[in-house]
């Protein structure tokens, strides 16, 4: 086993028995305006979605183009948490650095997916209008309107993805939930952390209520009325980091020193090697660990296996997806002590939690004979054969994911690239950071490459 997976504390069951406890009895009595905690990580995330995928719907209509899709796939290869990190140096702590840190990744994925979900729906528009009629009008009538349905639920999906993303912002200091939880980890206020992860579960759970179409702009108006944006820019330090500080060191200078150059190149060579092989090997990791998760927990949250029980099991995949893999790791870390073992279980609990979630959704749709097995026998030989492609399919797709949070776990100390632009941004070596996030930016984008393909080849010969 080439990872990581010691573990430092030898009686972890206190600490989880305490964890436990917190969670069970809440305590938000305690907890500073808690009310505007919420808030503004609800304002975040709706800013940042709506900005995402107004632009996002904008780019698809180009995004087969190569350069299109080439600026789409990098945006969204970094990790939100490291756009935070660069804009955090522009603009501080503010408003601004969380919705662009979001918004951005976010726009090159929503390009693609709202590509994808227009060429399937799409009819063709040459026979579907006659005369005259322009290529925007063509393309708002004939395939956004006729595939606004599957188009809204993407982006309702995306917006509680936006909430986790707007949660793990929190750890760099920004006042979502996540910098709170995060104080009461670290302090051992498990009831109070309890309390404001139950909030949280209570905020997603029930998105399908209060998150009504007719009331988006109004909360849009609020949100962005609410959010604080006045910023105190300083032109000359921005065209600073711009034009100095994320230039090479070696190459400030009129005469370039080349043993200075080769040094900052093979100490920038070994943190890629170092952390992105360990980002390799716990993205690998938590890939295995999630798939066998997912076999056991969709069945859990399928109708047709747990019949009413399926509530339970529906409920606790609520929980796993809707924490983010930051928390999770943090929790975990706690209790066992730092490693990479915390950042596996992370990762393969929350993506296995959202992969057996579709699954059961899949398998519950599927038309079953009158003679049915039942229980296990139900799974093994006639459910899990018939969604064993789909299986496959989303485990090729979380894994770019996978290795986008591995990458973003190294803030936690786990050795993977994270780690190291992290200490790169804290040190204010910022052109060693921004080559640390290309770095993660291409292995991200050669893994998605590898994943398409692989997705593609098993379509092509079953």
């Amino acid at each position: 086993m080439l990872a990581d997976i010691e573990l430092s504390q030898t009686d972890p069951v206190d600490e989880l028995s305490r964890i436990f406890w917190g969670i069970l009895t809440p305590d938000l009595s305690q907890t500073e305006d808690l009310i505007a905690t919420i808030a503004t990580t609800l304002c975040f995330a709706l800013v940042a979605i709506c900005l995402s995928a107004i632009v996002g719907l904008a780019i698809s209509p180009f995004h087969h183009l190569w350069w299109v899709n080439g600026i789409c796939t990098f945006v969204r290869s970094i990790h939100e948490l490291f756009w935070a990190l660069i804009f955090l140096q522009i603009f501080g702590l503010s408003s601004l650095t969380g919705v662009l840190a979001i918004a951005l990744p976010y726009a090159g994925t929503f390009a693609r997916v709202y590509r994808d979900i227009l060429d399937q729906g799409s009819v063709d528009f040459n026979q579907a209008f006659c005369g005259r009629v322009s290529g925007v009008s063509k393309w708002l009538y004939g395939g956004v309107a006729q595939c606004w349905p599957a188009l809204t639920r993407y982006t309702r999906y995306r917006f509680e993805c936006g909430l986790r993303s707007a949660t793990v912002l929190g750890f760099i200091g920004l006042p979502t939930i996540g910098y709170y939880l995060e104080t009461a980890f670290s302090q051992g206020l498990y009831h109070q952390a309890g309390g404001l992860l139950l909030l949280f579960y209570g905020v997603i759970a029930t998105i399908k209520y209060w998150l009504k179409a007719m009331l988006i702009p109004v909360y849009l108006v609020l949100a962005i009325l609410y959010l604080p944006w006045k910023l105190s820019i300083e032109w000359q330090y921005i065209w600073r980091f711009i034009s100095e500080d994320i230039v090479p060191s070696p190459l400030r200078s009129t005469l370039i020193d080349w043993q200075e150059w080769h040094s900052w190149w093979v100490d920038v060579a070994q943190q890629v090697f170092n952390g992105g092989w360990a980002t390799l090997m716990l993205s690998f990791a938590a890939l295995l660990l999630s798939a066998v998760l997912t076999l056991i927990l969709w069945p859990l949250a399928s109708k047709a296996i747990c019949r009413r029980g399926y509530m339970v099991g529906h409920g606790l995949l609520i929980v796993l997806r809707s924490t983010p893999e930051l928390i999770i790791a943090f929790m975990v870390m706690l209790v066992i002590g730092p490693s990479m073992l915390p950042a596996i279980i992370a990762l393969a609990l929350h993506n296995s939690a959202i992969i057996a979630y579709l699954l059961a959704r899949t398998a519950d749709q599927l038309p079953l004979r009158h003679d049915k097995s039942s229980g296990l026998n139900l799974w093994a030989y006639e459910l899990q054969p018939r969604i064993y492609p789909s299986f496959i399919a989303f485990l090729c797709y979380r894994f770019e994911i996978i290795l986008r949070e591995s990458a973003m776990l190294g803030i936690l100390g786990v050795t993977t690239l994270g780690f190291y632009i992290d200490s790169a941004f804290e040190a204010m070596f910022f052109d060693v950071a921004m080559m640390l996030i290309l770095a993660s930016a291409l292995l991200n984008m050669i893994v998605s490459y590898c994943a398409s393909r692989l997705n593609r080849s098993r379509q092509l010969f079953g």
